[in-house]
């Protein structure tokens, strides 16, 4: 049956499409409101963070790092320098083949691969260090091509002469800020300040440069020029490496200064460390012993007592006094000698350090002047020296004194110093009563290497009368002379000095076993150059200071007296210097083997130095005298050190032409030459690794 179809009905069919329609519509429309809105708050409201987050994935920002200044000696030789090496680091979004570069950086460090899995699969970001400035072969990494893996290059602080100096030098971290040393103490001047790059990252994942954004340049920071006499400093680590080593004591400090000046030519600990390697170091190490640790001084601190009983008119040297024969009682206290003396002058009394004689001196002063002296001498005070970590000792108040402090303190009990305090005590005597600030540093140069600072001797106090430090120094000589000092003797020197043997306090009480051993001098007594002190901590073949220290300052002294060619006193003693002497020979510029060669035969020996390399510096000098069978200390570079830029600036003045090119290509430098023949001078250009040698045919 056909169904006819209702007008009505072909309305509704008819307009059935057209309410789809319409529906559609008004969700497309909204639809495209809805995007309208959100385009609107991406481009508009929020455009500054989208922005930033599309930039961050084509753009790496760069930390230019400065250069940090240099440290000198007090002659202009690098001791601390910065060479740009290459730092390594990864994008772990990035990499490709995160197995195989884990693999590399196992082989390259020896650190297990397991671990560098866990450090690229755990890593967040877009950046994770690997390397950073060290000393490894990474000739693996470089031929690695992965797009994660990213080279920077990095300042990297080198120590030329590794061990030497290192705890007044001081270290720094990876981020070369400094940790300890001057290197902390003049960090703000040494590190300079920071700058940036930004760099394009590709679709590839390839980095380079952006030249539409500006670069904001690193700025250098300064240089330090130090007052350490780089040679003086190398004698002073030898012999006391030695003397500790015979003496078999647990470590030992020594420390030189120039009494008119308050400059300080060399400070010494040892054990010491490699700043190159600061992370090998143990903490003990590190520490500048000669600021940072007390003890009690013992008969050093006899001086003391003998200035303030001269300028205060209490005795005079040649007066007599009784020293018991070696047992004196006050009181409850019993006083003993362990060089007995009967009845002798004062000067004799101090020659053989009778503490009966002292301690009876020390009861004719009254508490407060016995205390001003000893402040005035620098007890219990800071010296002001430039570097952190100086203590400032202990010294009782006049107050704090009982029956028996003087007694004590009179020899050198009661009371705790540092080795620098003791010394600068000394010094005063050495320059005519006057104390002045020791210091560590000369002058700051910029980058250029122009002085912006200079560093002048400043005087503390008057502490005796010219007068009195005259007399002083006279009874001293006598101890070295005829007293328990004669091992510190040196012939045709006037040396004038004082031992030292104190019991160290071990649990609050004294122990027989530990022991404090030292010595403190100065020359030529008549016009002293250079004060020094040598300490020994636990002393175990001989406690006595006269036996394990004095013997170490003769031979730092001998030696420096002949490096520095400082006129002895007798027309003798000189001959028998010079016929127990050598000459030494040149041996800058020739490899390790023939230095041996040529050493062995003028009568000397190389210390330390690797089987190969070139000699690039040596102490002493081309020239100078040395004792016979001395150790010359050289400064050796390998090829592998060349290549890895270990650059350093020798002087090789008075070298012949070959020589000179040989050492200063071995240090990494490049070479301009006017003339030929000798170098006669020597200029370093701008650029640090740079020089024009200035030849003439005679030397």
């Amino acid at each position: 049956m056909i169904h006819n179809t209702t007008s009505e009905e072909k309305q509704v069919t008819r307009s059935y499409p057209y309410w789809k329609i319409g529906v559609l519509t008004i969700v497309l429309l909204l639809g495209f409101a809805a995007l309208a809105v959100r385009l609107f708050v991406i481009q508009v409201v929020q455009a500054d963070t989208y922005s930033e987050l599309a930039r961050r994935q084509y753009e790496f920002r760069v930390e230019m790092k400065p250069e940090r200044g240099i440290i000198y000696d007090r002659s202009l030789k690098p001791l601390a320098i910065t060479i740009r090496s290459t730092s390594y680091a990864a994008d772990p979004t990035m990499i490709k083949n995160p197995e195989e570069l884990a693999r590399i950086l196992s082989q390259v460090t020896g650190d297990s691969i397991q671990l560098w899995r866990q450090k690229l699969g755990k890593a967040k970001g877009s950046f994770l260090w690997l390397l950073r400035n060290g000393y490894f072969d990474t000739k693996s990494l470089d031929t690695l091509q992965d797009p994660g893996l990213i080279r920077i290059k990095e300042p990297r602080r080198t120590y030329l002469y590794g061990e030497t100096g290192s705890q007044v030098i001081g270290c720094t971290n990876v981020d070369n800020k400094g940790l300890n040393g001057l290197e902390l103490s003049f960090d703000q001047l040494l590190r300079g300040t920071k700058g940036q790059k930004i760099l394009l990252r590709d679709g590839r994942g390839n980095i380079r440069p952006m030249v539409d954004f500006p670069t904001v340049p690193a700025i250098n920071g300064s240089s330090v020029m130090t007052t350490l006499d780089l040679e003086l400093q190398r004698i002073a680590e030898y012999e006391l490496r030695n003397g500790i080593e015979e003496s078999g004591a647990s470590s030992g400090t020594v420390v030189a200064i120039e009494p008119s000046t308050g400059e300080i030519l060399a400070l010494a600990s040892s054990p010491s460390f490699n700043p190159n390697f600061p992370e090998a170091a143990e903490t003990e190490t590190m520490r500048l012993r000669a600021i940072t640790d007390m003890y009690e001084p013992g008969s050093t601190f006899k001086l003391i007592t003998a200035a303030a009983a001269i300028e205060e008119g209490v005795i005079a040297p040649h007066d007599t006094v009784s020293g018991e024969s070696g047992v004196w009682r006050y009181g409850d206290v019993e006083v003993k000698d362990s060089h007995p003396v009967g009845k002798v002058t004062f000067a004799e009394a101090l020659e053989q350090s009778s503490n009966v004689v002292f301690a009876k001196i020390s009861q004719k002063i009254s508490n407060d002047v016995f205390y001003k002296y000893a402040r005035d001498f620098g007890y219990g005070i800071e010296s002001g020296i430039d570097i952190s970590g100086e203590v400032k000792g202990k010294l009782k108040k006049p107050r704090q004194f009982d029956g028996s402090t003087k007694i004590f303190m009179s020899y050198g009990y009661q009371l705790a110093s540092t080795a620098l305090q003791t010394l600068n005590a000394y010094s005063a005597i050495a320059n005519k009563g006057v104390m002045m600030k020791p210091f560590l540093v000369k002058s700051i140069l910029n980058d250029e290497g122009e002085i912006i600072e200079q560093q002048s001797p400043q005087k503390i106090r008057q502490v005796v009368s010219e007068k009195t430090a005259a007399i002083v120094t006279q009874m001293l000589q006598g101890v070295v002379e005829k007293g328990t000092a004669q091992q510190a003797h040196i012939p045709g020197m006037l040396i004038a000095g004082k031992t030292g043997t104190a019991q160290q306090l071990v649990d609050g009480e004294y122990n027989r076993s530990a022991y404090t051993a030292s010595f403190v001098g100065y020359f030529p007594a008549d016009a002293p150059r250079l004060a020094m002190i040598v300490m020994l901590d636990k002393p175990m073949t001989n406690i006595y200071g006269g036996m394990t220290a004095a013997p170490i300052f003769r031979r730092i002294a001998s030696r420096w007296i002949s490096a520095k060619r400082i006129a002895v006193t007798s027309a003798i003693a000189a001959k028998e210097a010079v016929k127990d002497s050598v000459i030494v020979p040149e041996l800058r510029g020739m490899s390790v083997a023939k230095a041996k060669e040529i050493a062995e035969k003028a009568g000397i020996h190389l210390y330390h130095s690797p089987e190969q390399g070139i000699v690039i510096t040596q102490s002493p000098s081309a020239g100078l005298l040395a004792p016979r069978s001395s150790p010359i200390i050289v400064t050796v570079r390998t090829k592998k050190q060349t290549q890895d830029s270990l650059n350093t600036r020798p002087d090789v003045r008075g070298m012949s032409t070959r020589s000179a090119l040989s050492v200063l290509h071995a240090a990494g430098n490049t070479v301009v030459i006017k003339g030929s023949g000798y170098v006669a001078e020597q200029r370093w250009f701008t650029n640090k690794n740079q020089c024009l040698l200035v030849c003439s045919p005679k030397r």
